[in-house]
């Protein structure tokens, strides 16, 4: 180890006025400039719109999670639900005579399958 100082006076941006005051207005310039481009409303919306679409997603992600994990018989998912009328059309359209147990079954069960 060195107990003798170093001298650093040859990194002082002030030494050299005119140089220093020239590099001060270009960052100020620059800065204004950049000030002005996020003020207008196009910037604005460009700017949110990144994290905005990454929230959305994230979120339609979890409640999809959520609805796909909450069913605990998947298969049920793809059948396609009923109304009675429609079903007692068919059976009419057919013209089929089904049980009075089938019957009142698709009448109780208002989400009856086909």
């Amino acid at each position: 180890m060195h107990d003798s100082r170093i001298d650093l006076s040859a990194l002082d941006p002030a030494r050299d006025v005119g140089h220093w005051s020239q590099l001060v207005d270009s960052v100020a310039a620059r800065g204004l400039a950049r000030r002005k481009q996020q003020l207008t409303v196009s910037y604005q919306m460009l700017s949110w719109a990144r994290p905005v679409l990454a929230i959305a997603a994230a979120v339609t992600l979890v409640v999809g999670a959520r609805e796909w994990l909450s069913h605990p018989d998947r298969s049920s998912l793809t059948r396609r639900r009923v109304e009675p009328a429609y079903v007692l059309a068919t059976w009419a359209a057919k013209d089929e005579r089904p049980s009075t147990s089938n019957i009142l079954l698709v009448l109780v069960n208002q989400n009856a399958t086909e």
